[in-house]
């Protein structure tokens, strides 16, 4: 079911023609064959205008349909219908649906709309339209540099020794390159090869997740279609799951189930169907069906795959799963059911299922969502906890629920932060009553990043991470989930944590400098230190988080127009910012990215009067690259807020444009130097030099329509 059409205001063109946009934001990214059909011209025309708009050095490469579709979708989502959409993707509707579904709520990160467009069609150029794109060909032709490195990871040999012990601490990570839709529909060697298996355990790494959708991996009685190729995904599972295992790594599935079904997926009078929402309907869980239906799949798939670490299951998130997986409930078999009830039955069949198997496979809980945030409260959580089984391990976001205080606002946190540093008392409460009525227990920390700054591999904030795997300590936390689809990064900080939890007590920060950093660790450290300093002051709260400027950072496309349009989750940032900096009020909130910068800035300078070399080259890349995306959320919010009353706040606004075009061209410069830049799991790249260099052209427009506004005032 694809989202519905809404007519809304389209974002601005820079270009002379609709059609040029289509061009310049896909050439090379699909076949010229592609576009010509998506335009209704020919190739020949296709590669004559690509010439004409400074693009046509760029060469195709089928990565981007194979592994960059996200950012494709992204590009086109507000330039074409659905029509012209699935031609460009290769694919069909269900497929197209399939993908916004199911590639971690691309959907919601789009708006859960989709804008009305008309269809694109290739026009021959007027005079003055051939004019115009002589004239802004000479700025995109520098700018756009495409040689190549989309997608270049981790090609070159891995000369890490790798030594593969018998840890008994795990240490769990989201695949850096692991898709988040269907990873069984392309070769592991794209996104789990040799190469960075062995990176995973020179890093200490010894488990990988992946998502896992029950019905593509077992019989599904109610829709069998949907497992159609469940045979073929196991095979590549198993292979998958031997080829790490060679590393000392095991797979380990993410399950959010049961699934819910479209409504009209359903027979009538089917007396299955439970709590119904948005089109949807959950398999009811008090029904005998779904409970067999749950356990023989489970069971099968775990007796079938020889080796699998385990499944991490989630029961309270925003997929429609159980009865009670939403805040309300119109099933009548499960209304007045407890929502902790349903939650730990679900869990409770899936760990009766992987005992009965004989696998030794581990179930583990993810709590998230047993709590206020999905309408639970501190006593159903821990009874929650009381309702599961004893050798289901228990896992809880560390942060969650942690008391912040930024510039004299108090709030909450309910999402990953590598900025404050966990345990809060709500997961001390649940992992110590856990553990004391016999359950493992993991934490789940994001170490490399997290949606603070999704868009670079790692942030060089040691101490920080230093500091909450002390705290988890003392609670006799040993064993991580060290990612969501962000942070997988095979990077120095995950081998910190590696050595961490392998010294325990023993482990000096100090010594880890001087080991990784030698004769430069104490200068390292300073620095490191101003990060850790700028990052406390971030003004973090859920819609900061998600609706800022910062994962599209200098490519999010601003606009004198008021935009009518609400910001999306780590998508689209309009112009609406009363809904990103919120709990803040507007001067605290810029008054925070202001201290932040600052602190960066002066890590950055530390930094940079070393030799750029090995490691301390990546740090200050990746360093550069945040400070970038920090300032983007800074300037666009003050860009949103000035433009507000534009008649008295041109001049501001023109230095903004100026700031953000400087660091728009830093940017793009950055990511041609390394290709990790810009790029997140579930997202692929939420911008190329070609999205920065659409926003620079944007840019200069805005800036020129300013001067003119001044202009004509001081005139009158």
């Amino acid at each position: 079911m694809l989202p519905p059409v809404r007519k809304v205001k389209l974002q601005e063109n820079v270009f002379p023609t609709r059609w040029q946009t289509v061009l310049f934001r896909n050439y090379g990214y699909v076949p010229s064959g592609t576009l010509a059909a998506v335009l209704f011209c020919s190739v020949e025309t296709i590669e004559r205008e690509a010439g004409k708009m400074g693009i046509k050095q760029v060469l195709y490469d089928e990565k981007w349909l194979k592994n960059g579709y996200i950012t494709i979708i992204r590009n086109n989502w507000y330039l074409l219908p659905y029509e012209q959409i699935i031609i460009l993707l290769h694919c069909d509707y269900d497929r197209l649906a399939f993908l916004l579904k199911e590639e971690d709520f691309l959907s919601v990160k789009l708006g859960n709309f989709k804008p009305y467009c008309e269809e694109v069609h290739y026009t021959p150029l007027t005079a003055a339209q051939e004019r115009k794109t002589r004239q802004l060909a000479a700025v995109i032709e520098p700018l756009v540099k495409d040689e190549g490195n989309y997608f270049n990871f981790f090609n070159e040999f891995c000369e890490d020794k790798v030594s593969i012990g018998n840890d008994e601490n795990a240490r769990i990570v989201h695949g850096y390159l692991t898709p988040c839709g269907d990873p069984f529909s392309k070769s592991d060697n794209a996104y789990l090869s040799d190469n960075l298996l062995g990176r995973y355990a020179a890093c200490g790494v010894n488990g990988i997740w992946l998502h896992g959708v029950l019905s593509a991996l077992s019989p599904y009685p109610f829709k069998p279609s949907l497992s159609a190729n469940y045979i073929k995904n196991r095979r590549l599972l198993k292979k998958l799951i031997e080829k790490a295992l060679r590393y000392g790594i095991k797979i380990y599935l993410y399950f959010n189930e049961p699934r819910a079904l479209s409504i009209d997926s359903f027979w009538e009078d089917c007396a299955i169907m439970g709590h119904k929402e948005g089109g949807f309907a959950a398999l009811c869980t008090s029904r005998k069906e779904t409970e067999e239906y749950l356990y023989a799949a489970v069971k099968d798939l775990a007796q079938d795959l020889k080796g699998l670490g385990g499944f991490i299951t989630i029961t309270m998130s925003e997929n429609l799963t159980h009865c009670k997986s939403q805040k309300t409930c119109n099933c009548p078999n499960c209304k007045d059911i407890p929502a902790e009830e349903l939650a730990a039955k679900v869990n409770n069949i899936i760990a009766q299922a992987v005992c009965d198997s004989g696998s030794g496979a581990e179930v583990i809980a993810n709590l998230w969502g047993w709590s206020d945030f999905m309408g639970w409260t501190d006593k159903q959580m821990l009874r929650g906890i009381e309702f599961l089984k004893k050798d289901i391990s228990v896992m809880c976001v560390s942060e969650y629920g942690l008391s912040v205080e930024k510039g004299g606002v108090k709030s909450e946190l309910t999402e990953y932060s590598v900025a404050n540093t966990g345990p809060s008392h709500q997961t001390v409460a649940a992992l110590e009553h856990a553990s004391s009525l016999g359950h493992k227990v993991y934490a789940k920390i994001q170490v490399n990043n997290s949606w603070e700054c999704s868009s670079v591999p790692y942030l060089p904030i040691f101490d920080l991470v230093y500091e909450h795997l002390k705290k988890l300590s003392e609670i006799k936390v040993k064993d991580y989930m060290l990612s969501w689809t962000l942070g997988g990064y095979p990077s120095i900080t995950l081998k910190m944590v590696k050595e961490f939890s392998e010294k325990g007590v023993n482990f000096s920060l100090l010594n880890w400098y001087k080991e990784n950093f030698g004769k430069n660790a104490e200068i390292v450290q300073e620095a490191v230190s101003r990060f850790c300093e700028g990052l406390r002051q971030y003004p973090i709260s859920l819609q900061s988080l998600y609706n800022s400027p910062k994962n599209l950072g200098a490519a999010n496309l601003w606009s004198l127009d008021a935009e009518e349009k609400i910001s999306t989750m780590v998508g689209y940032s309009f112009d609406d910012y009363e809904n990103w900096i919120g709990p803040y009020p507007y001067e605290i909130y810029i008054l925070q990215l202001e201290k932040l910068l600052a602190k960066w800035q002066k890590g950055l300078d530390i930094l940079q009067s070393l030799e750029q070399v090995g490691e301390i080259a990546r740090m200050t890349r990746y360093a550069k690259a945040a400070y970038c995306h920090f300032a983007a959320d800074k300037l666009q919010t003050e860009f949103s807020y000035c433009k507000r009353n534009l008649s008295s706040q041109k001049e501001k606004m023109i230095s903004f444009i100026e700031e953000e075009e400087r660091i728009a061209v830093l940017l793009a410069d950055l990511q041609r130097e390394d290709a990790c830049i810009g790029f997140e799991a579930s997202n692929h790249y939420f911008y190329t030099d070609r999205n920065l260099t659409e926003k620079i052209l944007l840019l200069q427009n805005l800036k020129e329509k300013l001067e003119t506004m001044n202009a004509e005032a001081e005139k009158a």
